[in-house]
């Protein structure tokens, strides 16, 4: 009697940029330090913000924007060609991760926000729900992401290196300086930490006493945990301060006018 045979699938576009993506983060030594948030203020904030309320995801991808203004490791990327040395860009770059369902499955797409912390968090918001309603293909990020999915394996791999390991302003711009994923997508901290970006913020649910755990992701030849854990304490005290600033100015903003309205 023959034993079954499963089905063999030609590997999608998506899973394909998924491991070109997976082989390149393994010249990266990530490591990873958690720290436990004290978020009651934001919390309360937010609440009292006007509907719909800013994401979670947009409030702390504004602060740790501007945590990253003052603290020039959180840009910096380490490079060895031509030779060993740390590039610091001069500007934030946030990297946004998105999952978007594409030709039948699932697909993480990836675009780059230029200096959020210049933006306002509903301007961020709004920005991230464009990425997950509006098509696939009206952003160039993922447009480029697809056709460039398309060509051979070798070049492919070329075409990473070019964008990731000679040129700091080029990775910083098409890759970003960090990026942050977290929410309800992220109910738990990562095990295992990979990417292809020196430092990766994660954050998970949040505990009936307004505490969230948060684990920033980084390259250990850039910054030690010291750094880390110093960033992340300065990260909790922006969004207890200034983000809630913000938050409260939208609660005291006058209403929109309804339409139709004189």
């Amino acid at each position: 009697m023959s034993s079954p045979r499963g089905i063999s699938r030609p590997l999608s576009l998506a899973r394909r940029w998924m491991c070109d993506l997976v082989w390149l983060s393994r010249t990266m030594p990530i490591a990873a330090l958690e720290y436990r948030l004290q978020l009651q203020p934001v919390i309360a904030a937010r609440e009292a913000s006007p509907h719909p309320h800013p994401s979670w995801v947009a409030l702390f991808l504004k602060a740790f924007a501007l945590v990253s203004r003052s603290r020039p490791a959180m840009r910096q990327g380490y490079f060895t060609f031509p030779w060993p040395r740390i590039y610091e860009h001069p500007a934030t770059v946030a990297a946004i991760t998105v999952e978007r369902e594409w030709r039948g499955e699932n697909a993480t797409f990836f675009d780059v926000l230029p200096d959020p912390e210049t933006m306002g968090v509903m301007e961020i918001h709004h920005y991230l729900r464009r990425l997950k309603s509006e098509p696939v293909e009206s952003f160039p990020s993922f447009r480029l992401m697809i056709n460039g999915t398309r060509a051979p394996l070798p070049i492919r791999r070329m075409i990473w290196r070019w964008l990731h390991s000679f040129s700091g302003p080029r990775r910083a711009n098409y890759t970003g300086t960090f990026a942050i994923n977290g929410g309800g997508r992220f109910p738990v901290r990562p095990v295992e930490v990979t990417g292809v970006i020196g430092t990766t913020l994660y954050f998970g649910h949040f505990e009936p006493d307004g505490s969230v755990d948060a684990c920033l992701a980084f390259d250990h030849r850039v910054m030690d945990g010291g750094e880390i854990i110093r960033t992340l304490g300065e990260l909790e005290a922006v969004l207890n301060s200034d983000i809630v600033l913000e938050l409260n100015a939208l609660a005291s903003a006058p209403a929109a006018p309804a339409v139709g309205s004189r």
